[in-house]
């Protein structure tokens, strides 16, 4: 994380003046679009960190990229060719063993009023599948419950199954200070037998592991890593504000109950403003990835975007190379079953740029008919989705290019502009 922090030091705000975790800190991130350092957190020596990635452009800086678009392609390729990090002999998290009471110096965010409790939100949890060795590494929140304990919130994907595998205890590290590069990569939706940190390290190549307690390996640049196992106890977790800046419900989630925690001498410790853009990005632009792999297969992508107004996870709109009719279709249903928390996508000519909202909605207003061109798919889910009855929605595709046949009519006609004109205008103040 310390290598990210450089990578955006010109852009980085040093808060010196003594804030409360509780609202205030988390009300510097919501109103600024830049990395900040709290080095004043009330009650605690230990800074919080904030906002790294609340720009796309700090993850194509860090990582060297000529654009978003590159980080994506970049991303889609380590999915499909992951591979086996390498191992850190002495990584800085080694400085200190402390046990579950070095909590009560760790200043944890309370964000909103509705929150159920303080949470840990960029926390990495790792584990090891029980039966076939396979490392996990997703990211999820945390609501501290005292004593050592937290009640984690464990969606049934990956790390739920290994749980149920061990017996409803299985032993895990939740490592804290991760770089914001392995945590995006982290964030890829991957097969069950693929390990997320081999995504990482095909993603970056600088990521490297060291193992801890129960053989678990763990990003070597983490700050803090905690020890434990996720325990048969189950404890109310939420409410809790997620990436549609709306309400997730109460549910009894997996209580981890922490052994033992290593930590650098003096750690930062990172926090993701939940709802914020750095939350967006760092869950919506893997998927975005997931999307634009998908829809290669049936289509020539130019690119993939997943929308703020729809909280970067439930709208996209996708531009294609159009060669034949019902391509575009395809290309909605294909991006539909990559990212299952998708409800609508407008598909759109290469002449439409996704990343602008008046393009798109011209798109929509002069090449799509309702009756010809919506496709509605009923019966699937999203939980994210506060509309959705019982977690289950309507889907829909919007076919908003234009005849291949009849392309010149809907081409945009422009006023020439001559080599004298452009002169004139560059020439005035």
């Amino acid at each position: 994380m310390r290598d990210f922090l450089r990578c955006v030091e010109d852009d980085l705000v040093v808060v010196k003046e003594e804030l409360s975790p509780e609202y205030e800190v988390p009300a510097v991130l919501q109103e600024l679009d830049r990395p900040v350092v709290f080095e004043g957190v009330e009650g605690y020596d230990i800074p919080l960190v904030g906002n790294l990635c609340c720009s796309r452009e700090y993850l194509v800086r860090a990582l060297g990229a000529e654009s978003w678009d590159d980080v994506l392609r970049k991303l889609a390729e380590a999915m499909d060719s992951p591979k086996e990090p390498r191992k850190e002999r002495s990584p800085s998290f080694l400085e200190a063993e402390r046990g579950p009471e070095f909590l009560k110096e760790f200043p944890m965010c309370r964000f909103y009023r509705t929150d159920g409790g303080p949470y840990l939100t960029a926390s990495l949890v790792v584990a090891v599948e029980p039966e076939e060795g396979i490392p996990n590494a997703s990211v999820h929140r945390m609501m501290y419950l005292g004593d050592g304990k937290f009640a984690v919130r464990v969606v049934p994907r990956h790390l739920y199954r290994y749980y149920e595998k061990a017996d409803h205890d299985l032993p895990v590290a939740v490592c804290l200070g991760v770089d914001p590069r392995t945590m995006f990569a982290c964030c890829a939706r991957v097969p069950y037998e693929v390990s997320e940190l081999d995504v990482a390290a095909a993603f970056w190549e600088d990521l490297r592991v060291y193992e801890v307690d129960y053989g678990i390996p763990v990003p070597a640049e983490s700050e803090i890593v905690m020890v434990g196992r996720l325990t048969p106890e189950r404890a109310p977790e939420g409410p809790f504000v997620d990436v549609t800046r709306t309400l997730d419900e109460r549910r009894r989630e997996p209580v981890f109950e922490v052994e033992k925690v290593y930590t650098r001498e003096d750690p930062y410790h990172p926090i993701i403003l939940p709802g914020g853009e750095e939350h967006r990005i760092m869950m919506g632009g893997p998927a975005e990835a997931t999307v634009l792999a998908h829809v290669s297969r049936v289509s020539e992508v130019v690119k993939v975007r997943l929308t703020p107004g729809g909280g970067r996870w439930l709208h996209a709109v996708v531009s294609i190379r159009k060669r034949t009719e019902g391509e575009a279709v395809n290309a909605g249903l294909a991006a539909l079953a990559a990212h299952p928390s998708l409800k609508h996508v407008v598909v759109v000519d290469e002449d439409v740029d996704p990343d602008d909202p008046e393009q798109v909605e011209y798109a929509l207003a002069t090449r799509f008919q309702a009756d010809r061109d919506l496709h509605v798919v009923r019966g699937l889910g999203s939980t994210l989705d506060p509309s959705a009855e019982e977690g289950i929605m309507a889907k829909a595709v919007f076919d908003a290019t234009a005849p291949v046949e009849k392309r010149e009519r809907f081409e945009v006609v422009e006023v020439p502009v001559s080599d004298r004109v452009r002169r004139i205008l560059d020439e005035l103040p």
